[in-house]
């Protein structure tokens, strides 16, 4: 008899799955828009470098991106714009001088252009790094370089490329040379690019001798000098406890000792002598007439100014008759080649010191970033800053929209850099 229990009926088996539905993975917009970015300011850069009529859509077209995008990615660039406040005080000049200039709409589209510029520097500022934004103005500064090699134009036997000035082909190639020199210099950097730059650097220096320029050539030769020192001596010696501290005290004697022999002992007339480096008369080709009635017309509007776009008018004499001084047969848009004169003409004192406090903090932020990651990259940001700088003392950058220069100084400006982060 069989007394084992019955085997309990197997498990029915378990029903399949139901199928996945098909994921993909998420990705933040911000993502999405990074390359983007390159694209926009790459038009941005390019449309504001060469002087072609059909290259300002592009610069519209980028700025209308930059506009809609800083709104849509405010978390990420209201902490830039609070930073870079500064941009924003010669627009609201222009927009409030409005009340008073000779022509209201002008004055509004002018600071409206000036705005939009601060908005640019604020997006590329928040969204790319230092290595990307040299990256794009060293792409766009190359095409122009080769522009002005296939359309050579020769003015007095200086060379103006696509430009039409010598001067203003002297400071784009500027920009090219260190941009190429920093991403050269720099290890992180990919190794394509560094190629590049290697390769387009003695360019940029060929047509900045050909253009001569002698304020940009001295320019070159104290900037290749930092860089090379900032790359060969000052980074290895972080190294050596105290060597930077050492660097620091020999360069103070030796600058103490060279000035004492040059202005002590020999009686160095330091003027005379760089205006006659420079190929220059003592009224710098007739700049001190220019800013000797910019002066005169400050003082006669000290606190208003005449206006945004107020003075250089067809219908004003005074305007006319510095046309006339600088012997042109018909009127031409001037300037009083002086970025601080200008603004102060335009706004008074206000105008004028607040033109030398936006100077002064363009240099400062880049020298924080500097002095925080004492990396090629922010060492390259710095050195632009001064030039520019230097170069608003002949020229209005700061007092027009537009300007590469400017741009380049306000992103500079606007940028964050600390150890650890990205390049």
């Amino acid at each position: 008899m069989n007394t084992s229990a019955p085997s309990a009926p197997a498990p029915a088996a378990a029903p399949p799955p139901p199928p996945r539905p098909l994921s993909f993975s998420q990705r933040s917009l911000l993502a999405y828009c990074s390359q983007l970015d390159v694209i926009m300011l790459f038009a941005w850069v390019f449309s504001t470098t060469v002087p072609y009529g059909w290259a300002q859509p592009l610069r519209y077209l980028a700025a209308a991106y930059f506009m809609g995008t800083l709104v849509m990615f405010a978390r990420q660039t209201l902490p830039t714009a609070f930073r870079a406040w500064p941009t924003f005080i010669i627009p609201l000049f222009c927009i409030a001088s409005a009340l008073w200039a000779p022509s209201a709409s002008d004055a509004i589209r002018k600071g409206i252009l000036f705005l939009i510029g601060s908005a640019v520097a604020i997006y590329a500022a928040s969204r790319l790094s230092g290595r990307q934004i040299l990256l794009i103005f060293l792409a766009s500064e190359t095409i122009a370089a080769f522009l002005c090699v296939q359309r050579p134009q020769i003015i007095n036997g200086a060379w103006t490329g696509i430009f039409g000035q010598k001067n203003y082909l002297a400071v784009n190639m500027f920009i090219l040379y260190i941009a190429a020199l920093a991403i050269m210099l720099d290890k992180g950097a990919n190794r394509w690019f560094r190629f590049w730059a290697l390769g387009v650097a003695p360019l940029a220096l060929g047509l900045i001798f050909l253009a001569k320029s002698a304020t940009t050539t001295m320019l070159v030769i104290g900037a290749t000098g930092a860089m090379l020192g900032h790359a060969y001596l000052w980074q290895p010696a972080a190294r050596v406890r105290h060597m930077r501290l050492l660097i620091v005290m020999l360069l103070a004697v030796l600058v103490l000792t060279a000035s004492l022999i040059l202005f002590g002992f020999l009686q160095f007339d330091a003027k005379d002598s760089v205006l006659s480096a420079l190929g220059k008369d003592s009224t710098l080709t007739g700049r001190t007439y220019l800013w000797e009635t910019a002066e005169r017309t400050m003082q006669e509007h000290p606190l208003l100014g005449v206006g945004a776009d107020g003075f250089w008018r067809q219908e004003y004499g005074l305007a006319n008759s510095i046309v006339r001084y600088f012997d042109y047969q018909s009127y031409v848009k001037f300037s009083f080649h002086n970025s601080y004169l200008e603004n102060g003409v335009a706004f008074g004192y206000p105008g004028y010191w607040a033109t030398v406090f936006i100077a002064i903090w363009a240099i400062w932020r880049p020298g924080i970033n500097w002095f925080r990651n004492q990396t090629t990259i922010n060492a390259a940001f710095l050195i632009l800053a001064v030039m520019v700088i230097f170069r608003t003392t002949t020229e209005i950058d700061l007092a027009l929209e537009f300007t590469l220069t400017s741009s380049l100084l306000f992103i500079g400006a606007a940028r964050v850099d600390k150890p650890g982060q990205r390049s």
